[in-house]
């Protein structure tokens, strides 16, 4: 155990991480939906992987002992009341569960940018974890619908020919909505949903777009030194 967390906490203090983190979204959201009915342990392992990888990172990148206690907290909850689900074989605390998991990979998104924009080289590995990132955002809305329907059911409306399988309908429909596809399969209907829909589609389109010019500032930062004054200091010769 000691070396898995050791392991873990690597992961946020290597360039590297980003990109394993990527590939166990990769894994976490798009395959392992369609392995549980062949593999029921897989789903609440990844998710203890999942928790156990934001509890690590949170005390790896944020120094303050308030954020480790609140980070904790949050993430104790809902791995707490996943395990109450799973053991009892009911979900009387499902809007509860629910909204822990989504306050902690919102978290998540949090520590993950964190990283992405730290001090340091803009390289391949950050531009794979600013993707993790993009990723996350859409877990962290697909938690949301999933807490708005137990709360209020009925505010996602499918369409007349709704799919059927394994993949979680919410999970489809926070992505269709992030990268502003809109298939039209599952409307919101509720005035919260509705807003949910808009915010998260802002995000989509402004995602990008901030995260492009801000990673170019920090390329460009890095790429110039800062300029030496004080006594004794020669500037450059002018360009010819």
């Amino acid at each position: 155990m000691q070396k898995f967390i050791h392991g873990t906490a690597s992961v946020w203090k290597k360039e590297e991480g980003g990109t394993v983190l990527f590939v166990f979204l990769v894994v976490n959201l798009f395959l392992v939906p369609f392995l549980r009915a062949w593999f029921p342990v897989l789903a609440p392992a990844s998710s203890v992987a999942l928790v156990l990888l934001f509890v690590v990172g949170v005390l790896v990148v944020f120094p303050s002992p308030w954020a480790k206690l609140g980070a904790c907290l949050f993430a104790g909850s809902a791995t707490a009341l996943e395990l109450a689900r799973l053991i009892g074989g009911g979900d009387p605390f499902g809007p509860w569960r629910v909204g822990a998991t989504c306050a902690t990979i919102a978290l998540f998104t949090v520590v993950t940018l964190f990283r992405v924009f730290a001090p340091g080289p803009v390289s391949t590995h950050r531009l794979v974890g600013a993707a993790a990132a993009y990723l996350l955002v859409g877990l962290t809305w697909a938690l949301a619908y999933e807490w708005l329907e137990l709360v209020r059911p009925g505010s996602l409306q499918a369409g007349p020919n709704p799919a059927e399988g394994a993949y979680p309908a919410t999970l489809y429909f926070s992505f269709v909505t992030l990268t502003t596809v809109g298939y039209g399969e599952i409307l919101p209907v509720s005035q919260q949903a509705r807003a949910l829909a808009n915010l998260e589609s802002l995000i989509g389109v402004l995602y990008p777009a901030v995260l492009i010019g801000r990673l170019l500032s920090m390329h460009g930062t890095a790429g110039f030194p800062p300029s030496v004054s004080g006594p004794g200091a020669t500037s450059a010769p002018p360009p010819v």
